[in-house]
């Protein structure tokens, strides 16, 4: 055999052998509530592995809403909090883990928030109270968040049993709960004992708040 067409058998049979120790790309982990439910926004943790690549951590604020409702960072982490509406926010937290405020400002004018403490920091608008987000610090130094269809990305997670925990909003302020050992990768389904209060639609504003609240935006700006 020629030696061009031996050194391409040896590379195909090489590249053979090769391909099937790869990692395959993990499906997602569907999240679920007590009832069986999808369940978005619950933070899986895990500890003892590289952490989760992310970008640099941002708070935005658009259309009146924390954008993205939970963020998740590590402790130490610096936060920027830039508006991207076209009214002033007065952001601020009374949590334990980190109290701040941050008095109406615009676009980038908001100094980054350090969260030097573990645990989660709830998030509200001093002149918006529908607005409502969360911080969750953590030493952890693998995270991820479920969609809105529960959804959970596993890309970057090795196979094994790994020490895992969980948080939700509806733990409010109480640390991520411990799950034990669970090999993340083998399962499809993941149960957690959430149980989600069904939505109740807001009564419409009286005319007099409504000139209220138009006053108190018009001022911020």
């Amino acid at each position: 055999m020629p030696f061009a067409g031996l050194a391409r058998y040896v590379a195909v049979s090489l590249a053979a052998f090769v391909l099937p120790l790869l990692p395959l790309q993990a499906a997602p982990l569907q999240i679920v509530d007590a009832a069986g439910n999808p369940l978005p926004d619950a933070v899986i943790l895990v500890s003892e592995v590289a952490p989760s690549v992310a970008n640099p951590p941002v708070m935005d604020q658009l259309n009146m809403q924390f954008q993205p409702r939970i963020l998740v960072v590590n402790t130490g982490a610096s936060v920027d909090f830039p508006n991207s509406d076209d009214v002033r926010h007065h952001v601020y937290s009374f949590s334990a883990a980190k109290r701040f405020e941050l008095r109406l400002f615009q676009g980038s004018d908001a100094p980054p928030v350090v969260f030097d403490q573990p645990g989660p920091v709830i998030l509200g608008c001093n002149i918006h109270d529908n607005m409502l987000g969360y911080i969750l610090v953590t030493e952890l130094p693998w995270h991820a968040v479920s969609d809105a269809d529960g959804a959970l990305a596993l890309a970057d997670l090795p196979v094994g049993p790994l020490d895992t925990h969980w948080w939700h909003p509806s733990l409010a302020e109480q640390s991520p709960v411990a799950l034990g050992d669970i090999n993340l990768r083998e399962q499809t389904v993941l149960s957690l004992p959430v149980t989600l209060a069904p939505a109740v639609a807001e009564p419409p504003l009286s005319p007099l708040q409504q000139r209220f609240r138009k006053a108190a935006e018009h001022a911020t700006h």
